[in-house]
């Protein structure tokens, strides 16, 4: 069944409802006299995203997987692999108090999320290499043997 807005237009519309948010909770927060840095204490998009964006790539030996997670540290989140599927979780947790003379004042923030990904073929997760810089972990998964694409020239008769 076709979608009926394309997953190009989710992504924009995600970012545009997330920058109006964000937006509307520093007007607010400037409203009611918060002393907490709404855009330095707001959790990381991915939280609100749902999940990170991820594209999914191979080559005739491997699976190459990268998923965007911004904001995010090595050990906010885990990558679990089976022969079919990857799963990235995560959680994280921001607090933030601060004690006057004639008041007190706390914010909690927290958040998860899970994106689980069906890959193009088995895989041997045994042997699989993850890495994460900038904001982007790639996963890089060695074909199963039954799975690796095999060449062979084919000679052509006249």
């Amino acid at each position: 069944m076709a979608e009926l807005v394309p997953t190009s237009w989710k992504n924009n519309l995600m970012q545009l409802r997330e920058n109006v948010n964000r937006a509307f909770d520093r007007w607010l927060s400037k409203r009611r006299g918060s002393p907490v840095d709404e855009e330095g204490f707001s959790l990381p998009p991915v939280f609100e995203s749902g999940g990170p964006a991820v594209d999914i790539g191979e080559t005739d030996d491997e699976v190459i997987v990268i998923a965007e997670l911004p904001g995010l540290g090595k050990n906010d989140f885990k990558v679990e692999v089976t022969e079919d599927r990857l799963v990235i979780r995560g959680n994280k947790e921001r607090s933030y108090e601060k004690r006057e003379r004639n008041y007190s004042y706390s914010e909690r923030s927290c958040g998860s999320f899970a994106r689980a990904v069906a890959l193009p073929c088995e895989v041997n997760p045994d042997r699989g290499q993850a890495r994460y810089e900038d904001g982007l972990l790639r996963v890089t998964l060695p074909k199963a043997e039954q799975a690796k694409t095999k060449r062979v020239k084919i000679r052509v008769q006249a």
